[in-house]
């Protein structure tokens, strides 16, 4: 098992800096967590109060100064002969304080670090990172609450957060322009106590994994900021190298599907050859599920690879001494390579098998005749045997399998209690009945009664319902009938019919000098709970076809101008503080792409795609804004007479909401029916849904009523604009807010991604990621508009 380290510093009393409140009670609080609750095997603690480190002689002290911090850390993981975890082994460091970025480092400022001499006085984060790594924890895993300062600190100094450390997850309480609050009434910081909340979750609601912990924070941290009238904070994961996202930190609350997420990328080092890694990756998951069969297997495999790697080297000296033959070599090699090739094979064919059952299994279970023989045809295909596939098929239907009895359970639960209140109503009844008759009521089996009242089958009208339970004589006193029962079900799956094109006409109407087409589509609007309640086939919407050679084409849909009210109201639920003040802004018509920028329309154009998850219909991401905004020149150079950009954040918005003022243009919520977005969480009434964990196709979901699809979700969006806190200012033209030519301004995204929460997808949602123009993510792409001619 998996051995667990932590450390917790916490510092109220500063000698050079102002003093914190709850610093000191955040680190005790975690140093508790990590030894009661979590069961860590050691925990070192660094407070005002806490006992020395007697482990080394002489013992250490734990005030948090530079000196016994910087000893401890020395000594520790430093001064040893071997390491004192291993590559499964987690270890974890909790720091609550001040930070401060200087000379392009970040560094924790200690009870007696010095402002003005801060290179020599605090420990750079980098330094504490070099020094946790060389535990031999392959896990190390960074809580920085160092953002905290005086209310009168320029916003040029605040905070850390702007480096990357290799091979490390760390997590920030902030922004390195924001602060990170504390608050009296919880008596800690607000990112501890919601950090806090995560890591004590259990089910499968748990943060077991760093994704789930991230996704959390950056919608709690900012909620209850919001509660308590602070300006907003938001926590930010940076995890290096990007797999680690997907590790999983508490083995106790994780379940079968956590680990899934961490095979794909173990398998995907195996199949790139990148044997160490796979082992690692492989190692992690057996530590976390263990008896895991397929990371048993992996390892098993990855140790012949490497034997066999071995032997080949040795072959290969033994060759050039002795004077072995090239063909005999040459033999050798081919052989080898050959049996890597059908390997490489063989680990494709068994996580397209995965992939396709998972998939499967999401969408229906059990599964019906049809989808199996679907599976066994793909099985036969790919030359799979049944000792493979079950392999395969049974740690994922043994999840799903608890899930569906979860659900199996609460609907006999939900419909035990409909009995029984059928049976209180008829009991009442027949108490009235006694009152106007002189008969006796004759008993019934409850089998009797869920027959009669249409729960058994059969579905007699009520009058035969009280006469068999009332032997009623004449004159028959009239019942009223009682009404039916009501059922709770789930929104019926929701889809729209595809859309028809209308090809232009010879001679016909041009839009920027093209030929105009036209497209009728469906649009649907749902209510709190997610169900559909008004569904429009006859919308229609004009549109141009751009040329990208290829037979490629960029289709861009006009947005007839008008004025709308940008932002969200008061009572929005989700919404923050800068999505306000609310604006009237008159928009001129535009012309916005219907989709996301593709990958294919993306190669096209730039010569290249970067995504992480390809397909030519998906939408391109890993792209900066730098990327879109020179893709816009690029394609505004192949046309004659058009100018392409990206939207300002009023033309997007405008364009997202399509003339409605609900969150989203769906109406009050979405569902993962609507929207490609994180479905382990839901917004207002709505069940939680799919959580894909990728893109989709562009197109796939049902569009606004402008024809714009995947406004909300499937990757973020960027828009021209700089950041601005509030809208106090915004132009009312629907021009984009920029300020001056500053090439380090922080730009801003929109519509929510596929790993976010259905809260950040809503049309008034407004985030930047605090990320540099040059900086790309897999959920982060973007959409262009065009406005007419160019100027030269």
């Amino acid at each position: 098992m998996a051995k667990n380290w932590a450390i917790s510093v916490g510092i109220n009393t500063y000698n050079n800096l102002q003093p914190l409140k709850y610093a000191q009670q955040d680190a005790e609080a975690m140093a508790a967590w990590f030894k009661q609750e979590a069961g860590f095997d050691k925990v070192f603690v660094f407070t005002d109060e806490s006992a020395p480190i007697d482990e080394v002689n002489p013992p250490i002290p734990t005030t948090p100064t530079f000196g016994h911090l910087r000893r401890f850390l020395r000594a520790q993981f430093e001064n040893t002969q071997r390491s004192l975890l291993k590559p499964e082994d987690n270890l974890w460091f909790f720091f609550a304080g001040h930070g401060k970025r200087y000379a392009d480092q970040d560094y924790l400022m200690l009870a007696d670090s010095d402002p003005g001499d801060v290179e020599h006085t605090a420990l750079s984060v980098d330094y504490v990172t070099q020094r946790l790594r060389r535990s031999g924890a392959d896990n190390v895993v960074l809580l920085l609450d160092a953002c905290r300062d005086e209310d009168s600190r320029s916003r040029g100094e605040l905070g850390i957060g702007k480096h990357k450390y290799q091979g490390v997850i760390t997590f920030y309480s902030c922004h390195p322009h924001q602060q990170s609050w504390e608050i009296k009434e919880l008596g800690h910081g607000i990112f501890t106590h919601v950090l806090l909340e995560g890591l004590r979750l259990q089910g499968e609601a748990n943060c077991a994994t760093v994704e789930r912990l991230d996704q959390y924070l950056r919608y709690y941290v900012p909620q209850l900021n919001n509660n308590y009238r602070k300006p907003r904070q938001n926590p930010y994961l940076k995890a290096e190298p990007p797999y680690k996202m997907y590790f999983v930190l508490l083995e106790n609350s994780a379940t079968l599907k956590d680990v899934e997420p961490l095979k794909s990328q173990a398998y995907k080092a195996e199949l790139e050859g990148n044997l160490p890694l796979a082992e690692q990756l492989w190692i992690r998951i057996l530590a976390a599920s263990r008896g895991d069969l397929d990371a048993i297997a992996a390892i098993q495999r990855i140790a012949v690879k490497k034997t066999t790697r071995g032997q080949d080297s040795i072959a290969e000296a033994a060759n050039s001494t002795a004077g072995a033959t090239i063909s005999s070599r040459g033999e050798v090699e081919e052989v080898a390579q050959a049996a890597m090739e059908r390997e490489q094979q063989q680990q494709q064919k068994l996580e397209q098998y995965r992939h396709s059952f998972s998939q499967a299994v999401e969408q229906e279970f059990p599964l019906r005749a049809a989808s199996l023989r679907q599976l066994r045809k793909l099985q036969k295909s790919l030359q799979l045997t049944d000792a493979q596939t079950t392999q395969i098929e049974q740690p994922i239907v043994a999840q799903k399998e608890a899930q569906y009895r979860k659900q199996q359970e609460q609907q006999r639960i939900r419909q035990q209690q409909e009995e029984q209140r059928l049976q209180q109503k008829a009991e009442a009844d027949r108490r009235q009945q006694q009152a106007t008759t002189i008969t006796t009521p004759t008993l019934i089996s409850r089998k009797q009664f869920l027959k009669w009242a249409g729960l058994g089958g059969g579905g007699l009208v009520i009058a035969v319902v009280a006469r068999e339970i009332f032997n009623v004589s004449s004159p028959k006193p009239q019942i009223t009938p009682s009404p039916k029962p009501q059922t709770t079900t789930k929104p019926k799956t929701i889809s729209v019919a595809e859309a028809k094109y209308i090809p232009p006409t010879e001679g016909g109407a041009k839009l920027l000098g093209l030929p105009q087409w036209s497209v009728e589509f469906e649009t649907v609007k749902v209510n709190a709970t997610g169900e559909e309640v008004e569904r429009n086939s006859k919308q229609q919407a004009k549109f141009f076809k751009e040329d990208l050679g290829n037979g490629i084409s960029l289709e861009m849909v006009e947005i007839p101008g008008g004025s709308f009210t940008m932002g969200s109201p008061a009572g929005e639920k989700g919404r923050y503080e800068y999505e306000s003040p609310q604006e009237e802004v008159k928009v001129p018509t535009f012309f916005m792409g219907r989709f996301e920028i593709t990958q294919q329309q993306y190669q096209q154009v730039m010569g290249k795609n970067p995504s992480s998850f390809k397909g030519d219909k998906r939408p391109v991401e890993q792209v900066s804004w730098n990327d879109a905004e020179e893709f816009c020149k690029k394609l505004t150079q192949k046309t004659t007479g058009r100018s392409y950009s990206l939207p300002s954040e009023a033309q997007w918005e405008y364009a997202c909401r399509a003339r409605t003022k609900t969150p989203f243009y769906f109406g009050e919520t979405i569902t993962t029916d609507l929207v490609n977005y994180n479905g382990n969480y839901k917004y207002a009434s709505a069940e939680t849904g799919v959580y894909r964990k990728t893109t989709t196709e562009v197109g796939k979901f049902p569009p606004n009523a402008f024809g714009l699809y995947d406004m909300h979700g499937n990757v973020w969006e960027w828009c021209l604009d700089d950041w601005h806190d509030n809208y106090e200012g915004t132009p009312k033209d629907g021009s984009p807010w920029i300020e001056g030519n500053d090439s380090n301004s922080i730009k801003v995204v929109r519509g929510g991604s596929w790993y976010h929460l259905p809260n950040n997808c809503r049309c008034a949602y407004r985030n930047t990621n605090n990320i540099g123009r040059d900086e790309i993510t897999d959920h982060f792409g973007f959409r262009v508009v065009c406005v007419g001619a160019r100027t030269t």
